[in-house]
């Protein structure tokens, strides 16, 4: 499954999350660009299980995201993981801590507003 995400960071942004799982407190994967003012950004992911966060992974190479600049964020859903690709063709990797292979939740917060959301199902192969 992929899911793409076509956004715009709010003005002055401090920091916006894309969430996918299947509650408040089972959250498979949890995006979260955190702009640090006039120095670069850090992406953070991490899972919340049981209500309890996991360890956080966090990337501080080349943040891609700018206020009021159109960006889009591609998720490709494999069993044990998640791929994350970024507009500048940057691709982060996240482990399916909950270890599910669907989720039936998608939610944002923070300060972005979404322009676009496209959902594409891969067909299941049959032998």
């Amino acid at each position: 499954m992929e899911l793409r995400v076509t956004s715009v960071p709010k003005p002055n942004p401090v920091s916006f999350a894309i969430y996918v799982g299947e509650s408040d407190s089972n959250i498979a994967l949890h995006i979260n660009p955190r702009f640090q003012g006039c120095g670069p950004g850090v992406i953070v992911l991490n899972a919340l299980k049981d209500g309890s966060w996991g360890t956080e992974v966090r990337d501080e190479r080349n943040f891609p995201f700018r206020q009021g600049e159109e960006f889009e964020v591609s998720i490709t859903f494999a069993n044990d993981k998640f791929y994350i690709s970024l507009h500048n063709g940057q691709m982060l990797m996240f482990p399916n801590r909950l270890e599910q292979p669907q989720y039936s939740k998608i939610w944002f917060t923070g300060d972005v507003r979404i322009t676009g959301i496209y959902l594409k199902s891969r067909p299941t192969r049959r032998c």
